[in-house]
């Protein structure tokens, strides 16, 4: 019996992921570091903190991990705002139609509260939503469990019965170690990430629905 669905958020609901990748890029050259794109999908589904420090230690950079984050923050707030914010194709009505048909729906992203929460607005899909959980609140971050068991819980669901919607090696990860079932999300704009711990990939959103879910379950 499906009891709940449980979004990611960047690169499933919104297309943030090539403004993550452009500010750690724009970052590091300041360092005098240069990567190549690819060198970043590595850190999709993980948190700023364990990034930047993981980053730090590897490049020898010469500032604090916190004030890394924030400065990638203000390098990508400034992108988000001059090219604006946009769903990924498709995910709005899926979520529309899972909250018709009754599904209880939460947000279980690695990006601090308040991105989400200012994602969220953007988009008008606050309403959608009962629970939402940053990667800040648990005490570890994907590919570990937390965030999804949290979820779960403070939904009243079971995890084995909550399907996952995950776009990053990372996420589908810490799905499969919660318990979930897990629709990995293959963005075809970008290199294929590994998902293969995934129940099923999908590369787009518009035939998914309730029904969809719950054949997973069942």
């Amino acid at each position: 019996m499906l009891e709940a669905v449980l979004f990611d958020m960047d690169g499933v609901i919104i297309d943030t992921e090539p403004f993550f990748l452009r500010s750690e890029s724009m970052l590091l050259k300041e360092f005098g570091v240069d990567t190549e794109l690819e060198y970043h999908f590595r850190y999709q589904g993980t948190t700023h903190e364990y990034m930047w420090e993981t980053m730090k230690n590897e490049f020898k950079l010469d500032a604090p991990v916190g004030e890394l984050v924030e400065r990638a923050n203000v390098i990508r707030n400034r992108l988000m705002e001059e090219d604006g914010l946009q769903p990924i194709p498709g995910v709005i009505p899926f979520i529309a139609r899972l909250h018709e048909a009754g599904v209880p729906l939460a947000i279980a992203s690695s990006s601090p509260l308040t991105d989400i929460h200012k994602a969220v607005k953007a988009l008008d899909i606050e309403k959608y939503f009962s629970y939402f959980v940053s990667g800040e609140s648990v005490a570890h971050s994907k590919p570990a469990p937390d965030i999804f068991l949290d979820a779960a819980e403070n939904l009243k669901a079971n995890p084995e019965n909550c399907v996952v919607i995950e776009d990053s090696r990372n996420g589908v990860a810490s799905a499969h170690a919660a318990g979930c079932k897990c629709i990995g999300f293959r963005n075809l704009d970008f290199p294929p990430q590994d998902l293969s711990l995934a129940t099923v990939i999908v590369t787009d959103f518009s035939d998914l629905d309730a029904d969809y879910c719950r054949a997973l379950i069942d």
